[in-house]
């Protein structure tokens, strides 16, 4: 018979945890003491994200899959502020009757991610929960992070990516279509990339007036930077996924649903002058990166997007917690 956490409680699981995370260099407390220091590399840059059973493991994802995605999740964050991340404290919610080798499987997956990205686990906590959940506090630094705030009108927005590819392979998980043709969607679900480079490298220039990343999906990004710059924005030119495109027409969905609600991209949303695009793009190019511009900052505090011949007023949207609806969950 398998064993459970129950049968071996939570000092075992400390005693690994504890074993598994790393001392930071200069520092004077270790693993497993009742906090952690750090000696102070710049500005501190401080992110977290949660990751919940229910709601943010779809079928398919393994636990290893989906501990992985909860540090990206809090990577993005970070990469969206142009900050260098280097700590991560998780705390841990577990069932009771969880097996010791499904732990063993979502701590891989923290430490996948941790090792990609270059960040260590350096504390954290655990608890009985009724479902799995993985709360992660990220630690960064940069000399000039990028807020939500400086957006002007007539600057250019611009994302790091195309869009529809998560709504599409959601649908594609939740319903069971295994047809090789669309693994690239179903990967970006299952696998995302924080656009971690490409964020460090954009602040870096100076030359970005403001960003966000796409977790809650493009519409909902656009409306958070609308808010916190008081600006609107006309989209112009959808960043549609081509594969995306094909799925949806297929399975008869709505690409522009797809595009503007699906969320969980990791892609970053960013303003800059136009003078800027191409110094940036340059940049970019050296980590395979670029900046796709889509529409133009606007004076009214409105999110237009021209689609199909007519403009639509995009008012509400993406994934938000504690409501009924989540288009990207359908």
């Amino acid at each position: 018979m398998p064993t459970k956490i129950s049968d071996i409680g939570e000092s075992w699981l400390i005693k690994f945890i504890v074993n598994r995370i790393s001392k930071i260099e200069g520092s004077k407390l270790g693993p497993g003491d009742d906090a952690f220091d750090f000696i102070n590399f710049g500005r501190v840059v401080c992110s977290g994200d949660t990751l919940v059973e229910h709601t943010d493991i779809p079928p398919r994802m393994t636990l290893r899959q989906a501990g992985r995605k909860a540090v990206v999740a809090v990577i993005s964050d970070l990469a969206a502020k142009g900050a260098t991340p280097r700590y991560i404290v998780t705390q841990l919610g577990l069932r009771r009757e969880m097996k010791l080798e499904e732990f063993e499987e979502l701590w891989a997956g923290l430490e996948d991610a941790c090792n990609e990205y270059n960040v260590k686990i350096v504390g954290g906590d655990t608890n009985e929960a009724n479902e799995i959940i993985v709360s992660v506090f990220g630690i960064g630094f940069s000399d000039n992070p990028i807020p939500r705030t400086g957006a002007r009108p007539g600057e250019l927005v611009a994302v790091t990516g195309l869009f529809g590819a998560t709504y599409t392979g959601l649908h594609a998980l939740f319903n069971s279509i295994t047809d090789r043709k669309w693994d690239k969607l179903r990967e970006s679900v299952l696998s995302p990339r924080a656009r971690l480079y490409e964020g460090i490298l954009i602040a870096n220039s100076g030359l970005v007036t403001s960003s966000i990343d796409s977790s809650d999906g493009l519409a909902a990004s656009l409306q958070q930077l609308s808010q916190a710059s008081g600006v609107g924005f006309i989209i112009e030119d959808l960043p549609i996924d081509p594969l995306a495109a094909e799925y949806a027409k297929q399975f008869d969905l709505d690409i522009f649903d797809a595009v503007m609600f699906g969320g969980e991209e990791y892609e970053l949303v960013v303003t800059l002058p136009d003078s800027a695009i191409d110094e940036l793009n340059q940049k970019l190019s050296s980590c395979q990166g670029r900046l796709i511009p889509i529409g133009r900052v606007s004076e009214n505090r409105e999110i237009k997007v021209t689609w199909q011949g007519s403009i639509r007023r995009v008012v509400a949207g993406g994934w938000e917690h504690f409501i009924s609806k989540g288009l990207n969950r359908s």
